[in-house]
């Protein structure tokens, strides 16, 4: 039976990251004003965090990769607010900020994923967190900061071989050579470490991937040290598991992710990892009002966990599939499962390589690089143009309608 929608629906969303935004936008498409939409994230700003790398080396600036979350969403007709979440009453469906208790029909969590330390001594005191535009320019200072002491022999570390390290490690080279020199590379005045707890880089990457990256990162002066583990971090160095020390000047952490803590809180099932557990319709088990998209969700069809790549375009298609069953949810209409599409991923190892992996297979050079610009140009477009061309849209008879029969077509 369909829902009385005499009154405006009140959805809120948490996170103005690729979920967010896009739950935000196709849910006023498909709902137009029969829904009041509340956006919640403690930026003002939404990132194209795979770019956030490039901070580091100086390519970019954070500006050059954000747009103010206001100036999207309220063309749009969706209001946001700039405020920290305190606390989620699922039962009461009540989301609390610093400021203001908002009600809800309907609950979107995009909350992301933070660093996880792995309870190893000191690293979350001393590590350089790697998440944010925010944590990557901190890095930048530290970096350029350590770099004018021409007297000095300092040592890079990047905890954590995967995506988020490789494409840390070069960056930091790309930094080196263009504030130091090739020669500090070579002399060992600036070493550059990269620590990986399995035999090679990349896990979970074709063996081929895993070892072009490795060779390539030596090939341009990191050293790697895979099979290893950081049990302890102290002031000027790391402990490893097989009882060596090694110096470092900066520590940066890409060695993992956990759920946020506002998820630990939420009275919902998880994982056994503590990841939100969501059916097949992105609904949090036990609570069909409340949806989950993104990094923070671990989904489940039937009893076994899909394997997921936590990445951007998985949250966007989430996020579509999510905004679409609050629709067909509020209609009586049945609704759709979300199926994992696999697209190719592109992992950039400094200015001039990159790896654009499809599958098994994979191809390198420099126009990959250039692609991943020419995406995160095209995003920044789009979510520009979007709440315009919305608008306009929407004043289309039957808009709402053709919103919808698309969006069952694409999933």
């Amino acid at each position: 039976m369909a829902t009385d929608r005499s009154e405006k629906t009140k959805i809120v969303i948490l996170g103005g990251g690729f979920a967010g935004l896009e739950a935000a936008f196709t849910l006023k498409g498909l709902l137009g004003s029969s829904a009041g939409i509340t956006l919640i994230d403690r930026s003002p700003y939404h990132y194209f965090i795979p770019s956030i790398h490039e901070i580091i080396s100086g390519k970019v600036e954070a500006q050059q990769i954000r747009i103010p979350l206001r100036t999207m969403l309220a063309p749009a007709g969706v209001d946001f607010l700039q405020e920290e979440v305190l606390a989620l009453d699922s039962g009461g469906h009540q989301v609390s900020t610093e400021t203001a208790v908002l009600d809800y029909d309907y609950l979107v969590l995009g909350i992301g994923a933070e660093n996880n330390f792995f309870n190893i001594p000191g690293a979350a005191e001393r590590a350089y967190r790697f998440r944010s535009a925010e944590n990557a320019e901190r890095i930048r200072r530290e970096l350029a900061r350590i770099m004018a002491d021409e007297s000095c022999a300092y040592t890079v570390m990047i905890a954590g071989g995967g995506t988020e390290g490789v494409e840390v490690a070069g960056e930091v080279v790309d930094a080196v050579e263009k504030g130091c020199g090739r020669d500090t590379l070579l002399s060992g005045r600036v070493t550059i470490e990269l620590i990986e707890g399995q035999d090679r880089l990349l896990p979970g990457f074709p063996d081929r991937v895993r070892g072009f990256a490795g060779e390539y990162l030596m090939k341009r002066g990191v050293t790697l040290t895979t099979g290893s583990r950081i049990i302890e971090v102290r002031q000027d160095s790391v402990v490893l598991d097989g009882g060596a020390i090694r110096p470092m000047s900066l520590l940066i952490w890409t060695g993992g992710i956990q759920p946020p803590k506002l998820i630990t809180t939420l009275s919902l099932p998880k994982d056994p990892s503590g990841w939100l557990k969501v059916n097949e319709h992105l609904q949090a088990f036990d609570d069909d009002r409340v949806y989950g998209v993104g990094d923070a969700i671990s989904c489940y069809h039937g009893e076994e966990p899909l394997r997921i790549a936590r990445l951007a375009y998985h949250a966007q298609d989430q996020a579509r599939i999510a905004a679409l069953n609050i629709a067909n949810h509020l209609e009586g209409r049945g609704l759709a499962s979300y199926a994992p599409k696999n697209k190719p991923q592109l992992v950039s190892l400094g200015r001039e390589m990159g790896l654009y992996i499809e599958g098994d297979e994979f191809h390198t050079g420099a126009w990959v690089v250039s692609l991943k610009k020419g995406i995160e140009k095209q995003h920044l477009l789009a979510y520009l143009t979007k709440p315009v061309s919305g608008a306009l849209w929407s004043k289309v008879p039957g808009s709402e309608l053709l919103n919808r029969l698309w969006l069952q077509r694409a999933v």
